[in-house]
């Protein structure tokens, strides 16, 4: 009985006929320009943004101080409108006198022309006074009230800005008789007698401040 011997190809070396490895394919032109690309360009170096925080000083130098600039002195506001000066000089020296006067017997204070009239009149004698405050109390700032021969003289007291004096009656006289106070001038024309002139008649009479009152 015959063996079958296995066929042998002419001509090839058994070897040849064992597989070749596998080559790796060629990249194609577009993955190498892509590759190329990636390998080239550098990296994008981010710089910092000047809206962004300063860095910190270094060691070896001095932070820099803001300057503040002197602030521009402000306008002083205007002088709110006062009261004239002299109605305010008469206050203050008015208070001062009024605590010794509201003891005195013949100083009425705030009373009216009407009521101080009537209360020198009730007494019926000649040289009966009493000093009230006048209704205008800027450079005039008492009135004094003399009853005589039953005619009620209203007499102004001024008070003179510049030599911070009193003085009787109105102003235009040549001469005027001055004093430093209300008291002074009651207790000189208690020994003096004080000059009276009728407003209608223009008459010019004289008492004495003889008896005091007050309402």
């Amino acid at each position: 009985m015959r063996i079958p011997l296995p066929s042998i190809t002419a001509g090839r070396d058994p070897s040849q006929m064992m597989m070749k490895p596998s080559v790796p394919r060629p990249k194609s032109s577009s993955s190498l320009i892509s590759g190329a690309v990636n390998k080239v360009l550098p990296t994008e170096v981010k710089r910092p943004s000047l809206s962004g925080p300063l860095p910190p000083p270094t060691p070896n130098s001095k932070p820099v101080l803001p300057i503040i600039m002197p602030k521009e002195p402000k306008p002083s506001p205007p002088t709110p409108p006062s009261l004239d000066s002299t109605a305010l000089s008469f206050g203050a020296k008015l208070v001062a006198q009024e605590a010794g006067l509201q003891d005195k017997d013949w100083f009425a204070g705030d009373c009216d022309r009407k009521t101080a009239e009537e209360t020198v009149l009730r007494m019926n004698k000649d040289g009966t006074f009493l000093v009230r405050f006048s209704n205008s109390q800027n450079s005039q700032p008492y009135t004094l009230v003399v009853l005589y021969h039953q005619n009620v003289y209203n007499i102004p007291v001024r008070f003179l800005e510049d030599s911070q004096q009193y003085v009787l009656g109105k102003g235009g006289k040549k001469s005027e008789e001055l004093f430093s106070s209300l008291q002074e001038m009651i207790s000189h024309h208690m020994m003096n007698p004080i000059l009276l002139i009728d407003r209608k008649s223009q008459a010019k009479h004289s008492t004495h401040l003889l008896h005091p009152t007050r309402p």
